[in-house]
């Protein structure tokens, strides 16, 4: 092999591993955010990209036809968007549960700007969580088992092979199914005692049609909202991070 093809190749080799870590960075929760500035981002994907290039084997030659060329670096962008989006929808899981707190603790109607999705709106409960989940990803480790998802994502999905849509779409489908059922699963105790609330106040409403429910039973609503809530933060922040942990998990090599 001469010096121009061993160039050739590493190049190419790059070009396709930064397809796909650039574009799963990007997305991905904790590197991906809207206040994590681009440039950044570029740069850690340049280096992270340029890091695999020789940790990565068995890639393929580079064709000889440019639509060869474009439909490889397509797969490999539909991947690491395939990815970043797996992440992200596991932790939308935790904006999902805290906006069901905030409807029961009667906190819905109070939107901000969400910090786990740019341009969203999000309850101020929801980003309470999703603030606390997101320094929780680093001060874990857990962006390194991220990371190591992405380099392990190789033995998955080999380079030089469309991937099949059919899995990607029912791989979602299951993430979507469980970071719902995790959401209702923490905002369970909220549910109950909104349940318990509104149970009262319709009583109390047909028994008094002429008493102002809403100004009594609101104070207490929210007292009893914010000390379940007080009392099951550790509990909750431990199980959505047990429930992220292994929904990487399921990526990384054994």
């Amino acid at each position: 092999m001469t010096l121009n093809d061993f160039l050739v190749s590493e190049i190419f080799t790059f070009l396709l591993i930064f397809c796909r870590v650039g574009t799963a960075l990007m997305i991905l929760p904790g590197f991906g955010e809207a206040f994590v500035s681009a440039r950044v981002r570029l740069l850690l994907a340049l280096m992270f990209s340029l890091v695999l290039t020789p940790a990565l084997p068995d890639f393929p030659a580079p064709p000889s036809h440019v639509f060869t060329l474009m439909t490889i670096m397509m797969a490999e962008i539909l991947t690491g968007i395939f990815f970043g989006m797996l992440g992200r929808l596991m932790l939308a899981a935790i904006s999902t549960a805290g906006m069901i707190i905030a409807y029961q603790a009667g906190l819905a109607s109070a939107l901000v700007q969400d910090v786990t999705i740019a341009g969203g709106q999000a309850s101020s409960l929801g980003n309470l969580l999703g603030i606390t989940a997101m320094a929780l990803l680093f001060a874990t480790n857990m962006h390194h088992l991220m990371l190591q998802a992405l380099m392990d994502s190789y033995q998955i999905f080999p380079v030089g092979q469309f991937p099949n849509v059919e899995d990607f779409t029912w791989q979602a489908a299951k993430i979507v199914n469980s970071s719902f059922l995790i959401s209702l699963q923490i905002a369970a105790p909220h549910i109950v005692i909104g349940l318990v609330v509104y149970l009262a106040g319709g009583i109390t409403g047909r028994l008094m049609p002429s008493l102002q429910v809403f100004f009594i039973l609101l104070p207490p609503q929210l007292i009893l909202s914010f000390f379940v809530l007080m009392v099951a933060w550790s509990s909750i922040m431990m199980w959505y991070m047990d429930y992220f942990r292994d929904g990487i998990s399921q990526f990384v090599g054994q």
